[in-house]
């Protein structure tokens, strides 16, 4: 069954936007239509013992972790990157969180060139200790996804380098982000049938040329991408979202909108929108 989701650092900025109470916050959320949050595995280094039950009491369960690795760095990378992986599973069972999107590391600038051998060095590490992890997690229940990211130094900021890990990691899953791809001028419903075998999480991401009060993104030509609620921008959320239930997607569709300068409007707005997408009350 499909259920909503949305990121935990949303509800925090809007507690900072708005002077609510951080409960008070969630509260709204819940009601709007969430069920879960998409949390940074980081927060729990110091606030697990807090921060858990509060989502919990609040009705909110941890759909999944994410967590920024710097895999394939270190002088001694596999006992590194091993490690580290352990101590972020370890944090998914404490969520109860059988999910784990994986953001493997950022390229040093000597590495960023493509056809280099820096790049298939580093990137081939970061292979290496993905398959550890999605071992690892195997073992404990959990799924690790993986997204395109949108930023030049991540190599799987484009369609064909995500593929490319989707391929060469077995147990791999791809976590679908809708307006990732604009980031490097990608149509993300043109590329989505690449991916619909591998897909086990969506973020659904809206963004606008027009400009507002958000955080401003420019895509790699330049162009200025703003923040907005689902369904409120230039991607075609809706045509995504549907071609991915019609290949049998049961799981959890997840609003972002990092950047905005209306969190809870955004929410309340994200909420309405893809409940509507599920019912079928919206186009």
């Amino acid at each position: 069954m499909n259920r909503l989701s949305v990121f935990y650092e949303h509800i925090a900025e809007a507690a900072r936007q708005t002077g609510l109470p951080l409960d008070a916050v969630c509260a709204k959320v819940k009601d709007f239509g969430f069920d879960a949050v998409e949390l940074d595995a980081k927060r729990l280094f110091t606030e697990c013992e807090t921060l858990l039950p509060r989502l919990w009491d609040a009705g909110l369960d941890v759909s999944c972790l994410y967590y920024f690795f710097d895999f394939g760095s270190a002088e001694d990378w596999q006992t590194a990157d091993r490690e580290e992986a352990a101590r972020i599973l370890d944090l998914c069972k404490a969520a109860k969180c059988d999910k784990l999107l994986a953001v493997t590391g950022f390229l040093a600038e000597a590495e960023t060139d493509r056809a280099g051998k820096a790049y298939q060095t580093r990137r081939g590490r970061m292979a290496q200790s993905l398959m550890e992890l999605v071992r690892m997690a195997q073992e404990q229940g959990v799924t690790v996804v993986m997204e395109d990211f949108d930023g030049f130094t991540a190599p799987f900021s484009t369609a064909e380098e995500l593929l490319w890990f989707m391929q060469n990691v077995p147990g791999l899953r791809c976590g679908f982000d809708t307006g990732n791809f604009l980031y490097s001028e990608e149509d993300a419903a043109a590329v989505l049938p690449d991916f619909l075998p591998y897909i086990s999480a969506v973020h659904c991401k809206d963004r606008s040329f027009q400009k507002n009060a958000g955080e401003v993104k420019p895509t790699v030509l330049g162009r200025e991408m703003y923040p907005v609620a689902v369904g409120d921008g230039c991607i075609d959320i809706a045509g995504i979202v549907k071609t991915i239930l019609d290949a049998g997607y049961t799981g959890t569709l997840a609003a972002e909108h990092f950047g905005s300068a209306d969190q809870l409007g955004d929410m309340e707005r994200s909420a309405k929108y893809l409940q509507g997408l599920l019912t079928g009350s919206e186009a």
